[in-house]
């Protein structure tokens, strides 16, 4: 099992998705998904436009990262991107897993 960082994904058995933000060697660090991706998009006017066009009506901020994930679950699925969606068990078998809290000073996806 080769697990890639920003391209796999890991799914606990409550189905949460967890992407992998870093791989080094037998370890990797993941993060919820959807806040992987906000913690990656930066607040500015660009973004609120592309939201703004996206969506008929207002919506809360986190809708918008989740269906970036739903986009991300589906090219998986579909084989559109490499990569796959596995489960954590079974990551765990093979890798250490340090799992970024959705606190803390150091969170850098």
């Amino acid at each position: 099992m080769e697990l890639v960082a920003e391209r796999d994904l890991l799914k606990d058995d409550y189905g949460n998705f967890y992407m992998i933000s870093n791989a080094s060697g037998d370890s990797l660090t993941v993060v919820n998904a959807a806040l992987y991706y906000a913690f990656n998009e930066t607040l500015d006017d660009a973004l609120v436009a592309k939201v703004r066009n996206q969506y008929p009506n207002e919506i809360a901020c986190g809708k918008y990262f989740a269906d970036l994930v739903e986009a991300h679950i589906e090219k998986l699925e579909k084989g559109e991107v490499p990569g796959g969606i596995y489960s954590i068990d079974e990551a765990k078998q093979h890798y250490s897993l340090h799992i970024k809290p959705i606190y803390g000073d150091s969170f850098n996806a």
